[in-house]
């Protein structure tokens, strides 16, 4: 019985532990934004030769302000297709 609640435990550590450690954050729509603003600096900072993984802030203030129109189900159900890879994750 332990080792079930433990296992339980552990999972629901990792729930929250891993968008944590990727996105700073638990919050789906600051989640969504980020990747929004990941994949459209990326973008122009490949066309321009500067380094795809260093997003600015100034992005990822604009995509906050794309985001802050969204419901929070509307987050989830965005970052949900984006890693699932279901339709076109730019126009969303």
């Amino acid at each position: 019985m332990r080792f079930i609640l433990g296992l339980i435990i552990l999972f629901a550590v990792l729930i929250v532990a891993t968008p944590v450690i990727k996105y700073g954050t638990t919050d789906p729509c600051r989640m969504l934004a980020k990747d929004i603003a990941r994949e459209s600096y990326a973008k122009v900072a490949n066309a321009v030769g500067a380094d795809p993984d260093k997003t600015p802030e100034a992005a990822e203030s604009t995509a906050r302000m794309v985001t802050s129109q969204y419901s929070e189900g509307t987050c989830i159900s965005k970052l949900k297709d984006r890693w699932l890879g279901i339709g076109d994750s730019a126009a969303q």
